[in-house]
């Protein structure tokens, strides 16, 4: 029985790392690695929700958007969203990235060419992107039935957030990587995505969301964060959260440097959402029918919040893009909108973590052949390289390799780059090698050192198997200590009047004359 589960063990240890086998050498996330896109259109995420309808009167048959709404009736509809994915993509699990249309939550829809644009362009740095529906309708002659519209976006999207989770915990169609599910979208869009990762908690809703009675008219419970839609049992957090020209209802939603980061892109010029803080459509309601929206926090306002609780973020401020902040033209894209929010996301999510290489950086001449390690944190593949050396071992799941070092070359190094189980590519760690021939390495600390310590000799290195040491006399007694599981092997030692080395029980000091 024991045998047996050993084997399961072994056998789920090499499965997960075939899962993990990546394309070695490419910039995932950080560049247009994948030239065509796969998209799946009219993608059915969420069933039977209550939007709400017109209330009518004249602005509505004026504009013909619902923005008079009646809260208490509604009608169940069904939300899609389309998906994009790098094509020829054989990787197990990847990010997703979830993108909301703007429009005021009275108009928009997932089809418009900038929210397409932006998918098409993070699935070709290897995301899968979504652009999907929400409820529209709002009444914008009411500031607490106004917050009600913010707050059934929210839900929506959080019920994306489910799909995909849900997907990867059963079907697995698309692939997903449940802990890097990220959101955000233009203005109403905006909102969506920034109320997802900072409004997460049932003692934030807003009043006007629960049932309440005004001027004798029952107004319905919009129900839990997660209460309307799909896969309820999953949970709709977003990871993080990108946001072009969005805004919050209040900052202290924002509440630790814990919280999900975000990335901001916002113009001062912007006149339907606050740069700073104000009311949202400030140059078209107070014109029209006076100033009836509660006030709302953009960008700057969020910046300073993060500061103040030490959340890490990224701002990208411009003073003429007006509320547009990412369509250059009414078919192309700003060049740093994309990139701006993969390299944050990137950056402070995907990245694997990198660390020194583990191994000697001085080596006898004698003795060329040595063993490296690069310590195994979230990374699943390593590319090895080497300058001046060749590889007796080494394979790109494997951490460790061995190289045998040519005497004979200018230069010695070697070089790994890590990669994790979603391919993204971590920074390259370099070690330079130096050779020494054999040499006297002399003791030159102070009062008391440690044998590991490379300041305390000569020689600017601890001693090698090639070295004599030697410990000079001094006119105050000093100690030199070799450390608890130290080892060291040293060609000769020399110990001179009012010098002591003094080894742990457990150090192991070896003389080993040249034969």
């Amino acid at each position: 029985m024991r045998n047996s589960l050993k084997y399961k063990i072994l056998f789920f240890l090499f499965f997960s790392l075939l899962l993990c086998q990546n394309v070695i050498g490419q910039e995932r996330y950080n560049a247009e690695v994948f030239p065509e896109v796969i998209e799946t259109s009219n993608v059915l995420f969420s069933t039977a929700v209550p939007e709400v309808q017109p209330g009518g009167g004249f602005y509505e048959w004026l504009t013909g958007y619902p923005l008079n709404v009646d809260e208490f009736d509604t009608e169940p509809i069904d939300l899609y969203m389309d998906i994009f994915e790098p094509a020829g993509d054989e990787l197990e699990k990847r990010p997703v990235i979830i993108i909301c249309f703007g429009g005021g939550f009275l108009s928009g829809s997932r089809d418009h060419w900038s929210m397409r644009e932006i998918a098409m362009d993070f699935a070709r740095r290897g995301y899968v992107a979504a652009t999907i529906d929400y409820r529209l309708g709002m009444n914008i002659f009411d500031a607490d039935l106004s917050t009600r519209a913010v707050y059934r976006g929210l839900q929506d999207g959080r019920s994306a957030v489910r799909f995909f989770r849900a997907d990867s915990d059963g079907a697995d169609n698309y692939r997903i990587d449940p802990d890097n599910i990220f959101i955000g979208g233009h203005s109403s869009g905006g909102f969506i995505g920034l109320h997802n990762i900072y409004l997460d908690k049932e003692s934030e809703r807003p009043i006007s969301t629960f049932d309440w009675e005004q001027e004798g008219i029952s107004i319905p419970d919009l129900g839990c964060l997660d209460c309307v839609g799909d896969n309820q049992e999953y949970s709709g957090d977003a990871t993080a959260v990108f946001s072009l020209a969005g805004a919050v209802g209040f900052t202290s939603f924002i509440e630790t440097a814990d919280d999900g980061k975000v990335v901001m892109f916002h113009s001062e010029d912007d006149g339907t959402v606050p740069y700073d803080e104000g009311g949202p459509f400030s140059t078209i309601l107070i014109l029209v029918i006076g100033d009836d929206l509660p006030d709302v926090y953009g960008s700057l306002s969020i910046a300073e919040r993060c500061d103040s609780v030490g959340l890490p973020y990224s701002f990208f401020s411009y003073t003429d893009r007006g509320h547009d902040v990412h369509e250059e033209t009414g078919s192309s894209l700003y060049s740093d909108i994309v990139p701006g929010i993969s390299d944050w996301f990137f950056d402070q999510y995907l990245i694997p973590d990198s660390h020194n290489i583990l191994g000697s950086e001085n080596l006898c001449e004698s003795n060329l052949q040595q063993a490296y390690t690069i310590p195994v944190t979230d990374a699943t593949n390593w590319d090895w390289s080497v300058s001046g050396g060749v590889f007796d071992q080494q394979s790109s799941i494997d951490n460790t390799a061995i190289i045998t070092w040519d005497l004979e070359a200018s230069e010695h190094l070697v070089e790994v780059v890590p990669y994790n189980c979603i391919d993204a590519m971590g920074e390259t760690s370099t070690l330079e090698i130096s050779l020494h021939e054999p040499s006297v390495n002399t003791f030159i600390a102070g009062i008391t050192s440690d044998w590991t310590d490379s300041s305390v000799w000569s020689n600017g290195y601890v001693p090698l198997p090639c070295d004599t040491v030697v410990l000079p006399a001094s006119v105050l007694p000093l100690e030199l200590r070799l450390a608890p599981m130290v080892s060291s092997q040293i060609r000769a030692l020399y110990i001179e009047d009012n010098n002591n080395l003094i080894l742990d029980p457990s150090a192991v000091l070896e003389i080993k004359p040249d034969e």
